[in-house]
């Protein structure tokens, strides 16, 4: 029986004497555990309700949450009262309540992964199952325990203990200890949001034509060139085509200029094979995987990052930055089949989760509504964000695209003054940078020349 259900009934019944005898051990562990850590139904309810008193500004004892129980309940031969008297009476210190709360947790969890695997084992040994679903579906539900187990959640600590982690970090940065953030190879983006910092999630948005590959791949070939560890998920295009932008992108020359499609459909002349040539080469010994496996949850995603930051540290590399290109192809779970909203919710908050737990920056593509296009001024806003405002929520950086040449050039052929504005832009990008929680917002303007797949620093 015990090896079915890993409880800790000890440490429960120690957690809530600490509780009953001093209830400021209640803001201690309120991070770690909840009510349905608990193993025994009655220690669950006894826990909710001292969260509920004290929550309210009550005092959470035994004569004060008797008539919240059934008086003839029976708990081991006793009334509520006395069995929570008795909690009392055998606590010993509330220094030691953080640590019956978090074997309290451990033991959900250990519960938790048995229940998961006994459910995978049940569904796979049925005939005709998919295994592929089950392995899903157990990845996102370990990913989900395991999230739960990251004490980070829970630092509560003093304002003088904050400083001085805060003057320790930057002691270890001007000492080398800790890397500034990865470079996105654009001097004046890395100057505005601080480059690819581990933990945080960045949005790239932008409509159709706007570039969002194009940056995206920028970005994680530019930091993999400085030396940087990065994984880039292609879960709309194939690896080859997604190789081509690559590769079109490093070989970038102004006087050879090769764009990915002459690339893809070898139509090269004999300069731009040579140039080619070369650039493959360089790219061959860069730290950047790519992975362009169709159509992936967030706990597939999770995996393979852990899978692949395994692969880059045999190579002494450090894995720096995951790119997603894009949200609309990351599926969501079962949880909220139909409800978008909802979905994309889930996804942005777990990619967030996973940013936090690898140490990892991770850039997530993502599409504007057609809101913009209503729009005399085709710059886009944040409110411009689609299916979900937890996207704007989430990020910790968004940046949005915009190219005005996309929209000039139709015009151009009909309008002298659309033709001249075009020659002026054409190779200008905007990336608006429209939110950023450590920084200021503001428009960086680049160079891009989208045929080439190239984003390169304003000459």
């Amino acid at each position: 029986m015990a090896a079915e259900n890993p409880c800790d009934i000890a440490a429960e019944q120690a957690l809530l004497g600490a509780i009953f005898v001093n209830n400021a051990a209640f803001g201690r562990v309120s991070g770690i555990v909840r009510p349905e850590h608990f193993f025994e139904p009655i220690h669950a309810k006894i826990f909710e309700l001292c969260g509920d008193a004290i929550g309210g500004g009550r005092a959470a004892t035994p004569v004060m949450l008797k008539s919240k129980l059934p008086a003839d309940l029976d708990i081991a031969g006793m009334s509520p009262i006395e069995y929570m008297a008795r909690l009392c009476s055998e606590a010993t210190t509330v220094i030691n309540a953080p640590d019956y709360a978090m074997s309290v947790r451990d033991a959900w969890a250990a519960r938790s992964v048995i229940d998961s695997a006994s459910e995978a084992s049940a569904v796979l040994s049925a005939y005709g199952s998919d295994p592929k679903t089950s392995i899903t579906t157990l990845l996102g539900d370990l990913d989900r325990i395991r999230a739960e187990l990251d004490d980070r959640r829970q630092a509560r600590q003093s304002i003088g203990q904050c400083m001085t982690d805060v003057l320790m970090r930057v002691d270890a940065i001007r000492e080398g200890k800790i890397e500034p953030g990865a470079t996105t190879g654009l001097v004046d983006l890395d100057r505005s949001i601080g480059g690819l910092q581990p933990g945080r999630l960045i949005v790239v948005a932008g409509r159709p034509g706007m570039g969002k590959t194009i940056v995206g791949a920028n970005l994680a070939r530019a930091t993999a060139q400085a030396g940087n560890g990065c994984l880039l998920f292609s879960l709309e295009m194939p690896s080859e085509e997604i190789g081509c932008r690559v590769l079109s992108d490093h070989a970038f020359h102004d006087n050879v200029i090769t764009t990915s499609k002459e690339i893809f459909e070898s139509t090269l002349d004999a300069r731009q094979m040579a140039r080619i040539e070369g650039a493959a080469a360089d790219l061959v010994n860069m730290p950047l995987l790519i992975d362009a496996a169709p159509s992936l949850t967030v706990g597939e995603i999770a995996a393979r990052t852990r899978s692949a930051a395994d692969e880059l540290a045999k190579r002494g590399v450090r894995l720096r930055a995951v790119v997603i290109d894009y949200l609309k192809f990351v599926r969501a779970s079962d949880r909220y089949r139909g409800q978008r909203v909802y979905e994309v919710g889930e996804i942005t908050a777990g990619l967030k989760a996973l940013a936090k737990d690898l140490g990892v920056c991770v850039v997530l593509l993502a599409q504007l509504n057609r809101a913009v296009e209503q729009r005399a001024d085709k710059r886009p806003e944040l409110s411009d964000l689609r299916e979900s405002g937890d996207i704007e929520a989430d990020a910790d950086v968004v940046l949005l695209l915009f190219r005005e040449a996309y929209y000039l050039r139709d015009k151009a052929q009909a309008d002298p003054e659309a033709a001249a504005k075009l020659i002026a832009c054409e190779n200008t990008l905007e990336i608006i940078v429209a939110k950023c929680r450590m920084g200021a917002t503001g428009t960086v303007d680049v160079f891009c020349h989208p045929g080439a797949s190239v984003v390169r620093n304003r000459r």
